[in-house]
């Protein structure tokens, strides 16, 4: 293969890099807009359902670690749970 073939073998090589436009400037210290209303957090019924949905994991004791998922989106859900409380956004319907 003579060395004409080589280079021509992959055109994109011998390509300059495009210049790009620097991005426009931003103002960090403007004022940002309103926030929305809170609204109040509820609780899931069955946090897990959507692990459970996808079945077992593809994966040697496999319903073992679902197990471990699970539990793990349990946690996750009931520390969640605890911080909407202690923020005072937590639906209150729930508790009762």
């Amino acid at each position: 293969m003579s060395r004409n073939a080589r280079r021509n073998s992959n055109p994109n090589q011998n390509r300059r890099p495009q210049q790009r436009r620097p991005a426009p400037p931003v103002d960090v210290w403007s004022k940002p807009g309103a926030l929305p209303d809170m609204e109040p957090i509820a609780i899931a019924p069955e946090v897990g359902a959507v692990l459970k949905s996808l079945g077992d994991p593809p994966m040697v004791n496999a319903s073992t670690a679902g197990e471990y998922f699970a539990e793990v989106v349990e946690r996750a859900a009931a520390i969640a749970a605890a911080l909407a409380l202690s923020a005072d956004v937590l639906d209150q319907g729930e508790l009762d």
